[in-house]
């Protein structure tokens, strides 16, 4: 390109010689015009020579393949030293830029086309360069269509969940009436764990019965064995822990022939039951936090093949917030180390929540989380075992929730695995946990 003071030049030097259209002063003045601009854009001015035996049209050729090369930006960069190289001073024959551009591309154009049989080197490195280019252009174009394709899914999905949330918050309103607020003040809190739903799963045999209305049912039991405690307590808070497998899922086979209800059932049922069962405890105490991690069962793939962060449970946690966003007294805790685990204060007693899947319950699976987290926690809760238990390892309490479900499915016959329905309810002063209370569920 070109540089300012070049231009400047060209620009005064080719008014003057327009002035002198021929003569000395024309000749001079084109003659200084040449020294100055070779000297600011560093041209090679042997290049312009014409080599022995090289006739007029071999000259523009090898012009057009410096030109093509990069070495010069265009035809008119070089036109008037190629005129200054073929006809001297005899400026009636001087051409302009687009004689000899023209002439070279027609050139090319019977050249790359190998009209006159041409298969030089030269020519096979073009061709394969134009190959080159077409399959990079394919490439673009197929990247192109699939990206154009993500974004549009991934603006379909937003579009869904953000019905989504309009729906579950308008059929909250409706669902849930807005009450008012309890006044209690005391010592103490209740926990409750809620851990194993297994909601969709349906099996019927000597050891149990299970369906989706048998869960509304137990939960329904469960929620008045917590209003019992409340009034024998006089508790002023409640913190619910939703600890994992809150549905069936369908990661196994087996699970899969067990379900009545497919994944997307389970999630609304799920939802559904949670949302009301924390709506009628809110009406019962001061405040209701909830807090939830996820479980095995809410996989969307096999274990091996599944996303670490993609758990169906977090949906349903997500739908109760919004279910009851209008509740005042009614609040998510977000405190999350991971999807996994999760925290509560309760009464400034530190409670670490896992489904158990990760973390065994046992000295070793405590030690682990606790240096894994980095501090030692009052307590750790549990799911995934579904039968209810307390234990300690080295001062941390250990506290699992039992199963709404129970035994009595195909795994736990196979297994020999026997155990009655059951959830875990807690009351916590600042001491810690002062009763502990596993309810056995019919």
């Amino acid at each position: 390109m070109e540089s300012a003071d070049t231009l400047d030049l060209k620009s005064n030097a080719m008014k003057i010689a327009y002035q002198f259209k021929s003569g000395w002063w024309h000749n001079l003045i084109a003659s200084v015009y040449f020294v100055e601009v070779w000297r600011l854009n560093g041209l090679n001015m042997e290049e312009f020579k014409r080599l022995d035996g090289e006739n007029y049209h071999q000259y523009i050729w090898r012009m057009d393949g410096l030109i093509q090369s990069g070495k010069y930006k265009n035809w008119k960069e070089i036109t008037l030293f190629v005129n200054e190289e073929l006809f001297g001073d005899d400026e009636s024959q001087y051409r302009d830029e687009s004689a000899y551009r023209k002439a070279a591309k027609y050139a090319r154009d019977f050249y790359e086309a190998n009209v006159f049989g041409i298969k030089d080197e030269y020519y096979k490195k073009l061709q394969s360069e134009k190959r080159e280019l077409e399959r990079a252009k394919i490439k673009f174009r197929d990247e192109r269509i699939a990206w154009n394709k993500q974004n549009y899914i991934d603006a379909r999905v937003e579009e869904k969940l953000d019905l989504l949330e309009k729906e579950l918050l308008s059929q909250g309103k409706i669902n849930f009436d807005i009450h008012e607020n309890v006044n209690i003040a005391s010592d103490n809190d209740v926990l409750v764990i809620l851990s194993d739903f297994h909601i969709g799963q349906c099996f019927h045999s000597v050891w149990g019965e299970y369906n989706s209305e048998i869960a509304k049912k137990r939960l329904n039991q469960l929620l008045n064995e917590i209003i019992a405690i409340q009034r024998m307590h006089n508790s002023e808070n409640c913190y619910v822990s939703l600890q994992g497998d809150m549905l069936s899922g369908n990661i196994h086979r087996t699970i899969q022939v067990t379900n009545r209800e497919n994944v997307i059932e389970q999630i609304k049922i799920a939802t559904e039951l949670i949302s009301s069962f924390c709506y009628e405890l809110s009406k019962v105490f001061n405040k209701v936090f909830m807090s939830s991690v996820v479980g095995n069962h809410s996989r969307m793939d096999r274990k091996d093949d599944a996303l670490h962060d993609e758990r169906l449970d977090d949906i349903i946690s997500w739908g109760v917030e919004l279910s009851l966003k209008h509740i005042n007294n009614f609040y998510i805790l977000n405190k999350k180390y991971d999807n996994g685990i999760a925290e509560m204060n309760i009464r400034d007693k530190v409670y670490i929540n896992v489904h158990g899947d990760y973390d065994r319950y046992t000295n070793a699976g405590v030690s682990n989380l606790c240096m894994h987290l980095g501090f030692i926690p009052y307590a750790i809760t549990y799911g995934h075992l579904h039968t209810c238990a307390v234990d300690e390892a080295n001062g941390v309490k250990m506290i699992r929730g039992g199963s709404l479900a129970g035994s009595g499915d195909d795994y736990t016959i196979e297994k020999r695995l026997s155990g009655e329905p059951s959830q875990m309810v807690c009351v916590c002063n600042n001491k810690g946990v002062v009763c502990y209370y596993p309810i056995q569920l019919n």
